[in-house]
């Protein structure tokens, strides 16, 4: 396993560590995770993390839980094989329950 790959030091929404921790330890094209932003919206969502677009360094990608987003930023080997492994290891990331 992979050990202190998630920046820990930046604040991190409930329910992310999970899936951070998920990625982390399972993808192999998975270097280092940074999380970003937290931002506060509006309104009940069910949680959810997906891709928003590559960068330079890997991806962004975009975590919603209830009443926030947060940026996490995935530092990858592979950009294009991190993308078909989120893709296809989406129904195994873990996810809270709705309360």
């Amino acid at each position: 396993m992979k050990f202190g790959r998630i920046k820990r030091q930046h604040g991190r929404v409930g329910g992310l560590d999970a899936i951070l921790d998920f990625i982390v330890k399972d993808c192999p094209f998975v270097t280092r995770i940074v999380p970003g932003r937290i931002k506060v919206r509006h309104g009940k969502t069910p949680p959810s993390f997906k891709v928003q677009y590559p960068t330079p360094a890997g991806l962004k990608c975009l975590y919603t839980g209830t009443g926030t987003v947060q940026e996490v930023f995935l530092i990858c080997t592979d950009v294009d094989k991190t993308v078909d492994w989120i893709a296809g290891a989406g129904p195994k990331i873990p996810h809270p329950k709705s309360p």
